[in-house]
């Protein structure tokens, strides 16, 4: 903090004419012990010139980051996918695509964050609408959560999600989709572009949103 100079300042006022006034000697040295007590009488002008607070570059974006959450309040809703807590302290979603090799590894420190905090609850979202979407929702009808789990692993490897490898890991997995077309994928690929994401994996938490693989222990510093 530079006190000294500002206080020299006020401590001599008469060393320093006031510009543009007209003023004999004494009434300079009148002029300066009134603006030396002025000075001296509060500060705080002084401190906030030469301390100003940050500059919070990112306070817009966070604004409008919380805004669109407050608006797709509805996706953080419980679906039978999701792992952790029945009644959670928190809820976070993660929104993945078909295939990402980078998903499935945050989707294991997902389980073990989970694991390490039983009082929270992870629930997987789709960024698209596509084939893989509805094969998985068709599993989760069918076979239940653990073969939902167990072909998302699965999908995630594929090198493409082309009808063709899609066809064929099913063959291979004994897969059987129905022919039922689900909203769940569509609402939630809405979610993803109103949430303003663009990429997966992407978490989003009740008051912010974090875009692509986060490590465990950073995600640890944001549930605890």
């Amino acid at each position: 903090m530079r006190w000294p100079a500002i206080l020299a300042v006020a401590a001599f006022p008469a060393a320093a004419e006031p510009a543009g006034l007209d003023m004999t000697r004494e009434e300079r040295a009148a002029f300066g012990k009134e603006v030396r007590a002025a000075v001296l009488s509060d500060l705080t002008p002084i401190d906030r010139a030469l301390n100003p607070p940050p500059i919070d570059l990112y306070g817009q974006n966070r604004e409008a980051d919380l805004k669109r959450l407050e608006d797709s309040e509805a996706v953080f809703a419980p679906t039978p996918r999701g792992i952790g807590a029945d009644d959670p302290r928190l809820t976070i979603l993660f929104f993945e695509s078909f295939p990402c090799a980078e998903c499935s590894a945050a989707w294991a420190d997902l389980e073990t964050l989970v694991a390490g905090h039983p009082d929270i609850r992870v629930e997987p979202r789709f960024a698209d609408a596509g084939g893989p979407a509805q094969l998985l929702l068709s599993l989760l009808d069918h076979q239940g959560p653990t073969a939902y789990h167990a072909a998302r692993l699965a999908l995630h490897a594929l090198p493409d999600a082309t009808p063709d490898s899609l066809a064929a890991l099913s063959r291979d997995k004994g897969w059987v989709q129905d022919r039922m077309l689900r909203l769940a994928p569509r609402r939630e690929a809405e979610a993803f572009a109103r949430l303003d994401l663009d990429t997966t994996p992407s978490y989003v938490f009740p008051d912010m949103m974090l875009r692509g693989s986060i490590p465990l222990v950073v995600l640890e510093k944001y549930v605890k």
